[in-house]
Formats: structure tokens, sequence, C-alpha cells
């Protein structure tokens, strides 16, 4: 299974957006993936993957895991580096 050994975190969308920022996660030193979605719900945050435009007007993603266990990994990688950057940033409102 493909490690993720990088995580950037471009943030600063709206209060009221449901997307909280955009990521490109790097796997085993080799490959990126641009544009993966932070979202926010009820439940707490979750992924989505990057996704192109049909012409019929639905979206298809462009980049996926092959597996639930796979997506738990990259998830779960993100969402905590994602987390460390939000303390980092209320820190430093204070």
């Amino acid at each position: 299974m493909a490690k993720v050994t990088d995580v950037r975190i471009r943030k600063g969308y709206e209060e009221d957006s449901k997307v909280k920022a955009v990521v490109s996660a790097t796997l085993d030193d080799a490959y990126v993936i641009h544009g993966i979605k932070i979202l926010k719900s009820e439940e707490g945050y979750y992924i989505a993957m990057p996704s192109k435009k049909l012409k019929e007007g639905e979206f298809k993603d462009i980049f996926h895991p092959i597996n639930s266990e796979a997506r738990q990994i990259l998830q779960r990688e993100i969402l905590e580096l994602f987390d460390k950057e939000l303390e980092k940033s209320e820190k430093s409102e204070i």
C-alpha cells in the first residue's frame, strides 16, 4: 500500500463554505495528487477526491483509492495534518 509522504494544505476559504481546504498529497515520494478537498459536514471533516465535470454536467473522480482501507489511510493521514494546521492557526490567533 502506498504511503503518504507529504501533504500540502491550502486554506483560506469562506467560513460558511463546506470546503475548508484543498490538499496536494504525495505518495511514496513518487506521485502527487492535487485537488483533494477537505470538507466539513455535521458529522465532521472528510475528504473528496479530485474530479472533473463531464459534458453531461455530472462530476467524475479523476483519482480514487481502489478499496476502503486505502481511502481510510489517505483520509486519516490528511486529516491528522489538517488538524495540526488548525491547532497552529488557533494558537497564533490568541
